[in-house]
């Protein structure tokens, strides 16, 4: 723990002028940092909180998959602030893509700095919530939100989880990690790649809610990994696809919208699709 205690540190001296009620807490174990903050902001405690464990045994990714994250292997956390989501366009489908925006900057910036990283790869975004590196998976972001007792009207308490792979440890196979896919990184600390993206993760929530996701969309097209491929679409299981989409489609992925929704084109045309309708998946 003494890692993240000292990682916390870090956060707090970067976070606190512009966000001065910040709450940092590192735990040593927990179930869900995600569930943890969502139970936390049900009860009313809603000040703006980042949350990590050294182990978290039940985490959760998009449509409930287990992510596991075993002491110094994965790098948890979750941030829970209470946000006017649904005045932005986009919502929680856009505020995805800006987090993973946020979080591939942040890694590319504190890897460029180390020695003989100069010229590390970029992080590559995965609509609408992975991160990848070297065209495989190295995390993941999940974004939950819920009203809240005493928050003002139109506000809701959302909480942003993210998820990294800093060593191979429990990751599937298909998966990659920071020390596998660069030399160099083998010497990094989870507390040392948390110091790096909770700062600029903070900032960005921050300027996202005020500017939409428009000023975003250029950078989250340099790092999109499914533009100008052909995928495969298919209706996220328990929801009824929105007029005029199948149950299931394939096409050209287009890049995003300005409001982050993901534009593939199809026999029928160029159509948009929003995060919770679907997933995707580049086709062999």
């Amino acid at each position: 723990m003494a890692d993240l205690n000292a990682a916390a540190e870090r956060i707090w001296e970067a976070a606190s002028p512009a966000c001065p009620d910040l709450s940092l807490e590192v735990l040593p174990e927990i179930g869900s940092t995600n569930t943890e903050l969502m139970a936390r902001g049900r009860r009313g405690e809603t000040s703006p909180t980042v949350l990590t464990a050294c182990r978290q045994t039940a985490g959760r990714g998009r449509q409930g998959r287990t992510w596991l994250a075993s002491p110094g292997d994965t790098l948890t956390f979750s941030l829970g602030l209470p946000m006017r989501l649904d005045e932005i366009p986009g919502g929680g489908s856009a505020l995805s893509l800006a987090v993973g925006i946020a979080v591939a900057l942040a890694l590319e910036a504190g890897l460029q700095a180390l020695p003989d990283q100069a010229h590390a790869p970029a992080i590559g975004l995965k609509w609408p919530n992975d991160l990848w590196l070297k065209g495989r998976k190295l995390g993941g972001i999940l974004i939950e939100a819920t009203p809240a007792p005493g928050l003002s009207d139109g506000q809701r308490w959302v909480v942003i989880g993210v998820g990294l792979n800093v060593r191979p440890g429990q990751a599937p196979s298909e998966a990659t990690s920071l020390s596998s896919a660069l030399k160099t990184a083998p010497s990094l600390t989870v507390g040392q790649i948390w110091s790096w993206i909770a700062p600029a993760l903070l900032a960005k929530v921050r300027a996202f809610e005020a500017t939409g996701f428009a000023p975003l969309q250029a950078a989250y097209t340099q790092r999109d990994v499914l533009a100008g491929h052909a995928v495969s679409l298919w209706a996220t299981p328990g929801q009824v696809p929105v007029d005029g989409h199948a149950p299931s489609d394939t096409g050209m992925a287009q890049g995003v919208s300005e409001t982050g929704a993901l534009l593939v084109h199809t026999d029928k045309g160029l159509q948009a699709w929003t995060t919770g309708e679907v997933s995707v998946r580049l086709q062999s």
